[in-house]
């Protein structure tokens, strides 16, 4: 499977949890303990699918990241031996390239952290739909 696709996948899953969610939320007031249960339940499969979406964006910019220093060593060497230039401009000229990386590991960076959140606000929202359920206990609910 390739990697986009297996991205694709999950966000497609992610996006039907959601639609479902989304049901069982638009009726919150008059929902029955055992939709609440089920509301939940769909946060913390939607949590487990935003971990998931997490880990593939983390792989992604430690891979830019990785594939920088890789670049930079490269770069360092080529313009020390083909183009005869000091250590010091090999240094600084490597950088370049290993700054293109970087700001493509950047992009991934960023969609991780985005979703890491995401991942503990559906933790958040399952937590306090448990709470909810001890409350409709306390208060004598079904």
């Amino acid at each position: 499977m390739s990697e986009n696709k297996k991205l694709q996948d999950l966000f497609d899953t992610h996006k039907t949890y959601i639609s479902q969610i989304k049901l069982l939320d638009n009726r919150m007031d008059e929902l029955t303990p055992y939709e609440i249960a089920k509301l939940e339940y769909l946060y913390t499969k939607a949590e487990r699918i935003a971990w998931q979406i997490t880990g593939e964006f983390k792989r992604e910019y430690k891979y830019y990241e990785g594939m920088a220093e890789v670049a930079q060593g490269q770069e360092y060497k080529n313009i020390r031996e083909n183009k005869k230039s000091t250590s010091t401009d090999g240094q600084y000229m490597s950088r370049i390239t290993k700054g293109q990386m970087l700001m493509e590991a950047a992009n991934y960076e960023g969609d991780y952290m985005s979703w890491k959140g995401i991942a503990g606000t559906y933790e958040r929202a399952a937590n306090a739909l448990k709470d909810l359920m001890k409350a409709i206990s306390v208060q004598g609910g079904a």
